[in-house]
C-alpha cells in the first residue's frame, strides 16, 4: 500500500491537481465503498491504480478549470484512455456533491453509471475531484475503471456516461462489435463456391448425358 501511495503521489503532485492527502483517503473511501456494492451483486472488488489515479485527476481538474460536465473537455475518453491500453474502460463523472458517498449513491441511481460500476471486467480504478468554486458546480467528479482484455475477443472500451447533479442526467451507450469468426465466415462460403461450380458444369453433364443416350 506505501508504494501504491508514494505512486499516486508522485503522478499528481506533478500537475498539483489534488491535494495529496485528500487523494489518498479519496483512494481508500471509494475502494472500500465500491468494492462492497460490488460485492453486493456477487462481483469482484477493485483496487486503486496510480495511472487511473492520474487520469481521473486530470479529467476533474480540466472539468474545474474549465466549469462544465463532459467528458471531452479536454480531449475524448477514447484518446485519453489509450495510453493506459486496457482491455475495457469506463467512465463516470459528476458534478455538484459535496462528497464521495453522495456523489455514488447518485451514480447508483443512473442506469448507465450503474452499469459502469458493475462492469463484471474492471478490476481498477481511479478517482478524483476539483473544487470549482467559481462554477455553479463548485466541485467536480472523474471515476476511471478498467479491466485487462479477455482471451478470443475483441478488444474494446464502454462509452462513458454523465450525470449532473444540479441539471438531470444524460447517458451515452456505444454498442460493442464482437470479433468476426473468419473461420465460421468461409465453412458458411463453401456451400456457395459448390453451387457456383455446380451450374458453370452443368451445360458439360448434359452433353455427356445426351451422347450416352
Amino acid at each position: 500500500m506505501r508504494r501504491f501511495i508514494a505512486a499516486v503521489l508522485a503522478l499528481i503532485m506533478v500537475d498539483g491537481i489534488v491535494d495529496p492527502v485528500r487523494a489518498d483517503g479519496l483512494a481508500a473511501t471509494a475502494q472500500g465503498a465500491i468494492s462492497r456494492y460490488r460485492a453486493d451483486h456477487g462481483l469482484s472488488a477493485v483496487t486503486p491504480d496510480a495511472r487511473l489515479m492520474q487520469l481521473a485527476a486530470e479529467q476533474a481538474g480540466a472539468m474545474a478549470k474549465a466549469g462544465v460536465l463532459e467528458h471531452d473537455v479536454a480531449r475524448p475518453f477514447q484518446a485519453r484512455i489509450v495510453s493506459y491500453d486496457p482491455g475495457v474502460a469506463v467512465e463516470n463523472i459528476a458534478a455538484g456533491t459535496k462528497d464521495f458517498s453522495s456523489t455514488l449513491e447518485m451514480w447508483k441511481h443512473s442506469p448507465g453509471h450503474d452499469a459502469n460500476l458493475r462492469n463484471a471486467r474492471v478490476t481498477r480504478f481511479g478517482i478524483a475531484s476539483a473544487a470549482a468554486p467559481d462554477s455553479k458546480y463548485k466541485i467536480f467528479w472523474a471515476l476511471i475503471m478498467a479491466g485487462a482484455p479477455p482471451r478470443h475477443q475483441l478488444r474494446q472500451a464502454a462509452s462513458p456516461a454523465v450525470l449532473r447533479a444540479a441539471d438531470g442526467s444524460a447517458v451515452r451507450v456505444r454498442a460493442e462489435r464482437p470479433r468476426e469468426n473468419t473461420h465460421q465466415n468461409t465453412h458458411e462460403r463453401q456451400p456457395d463456391l459448390l453451387a457456383g461450380l455446380k451450374r458453370m458444369l452443368r451445360p458439360f453433364w448434359q452433353s455427356e448425358s445426351a451422347k450416352e443416350k
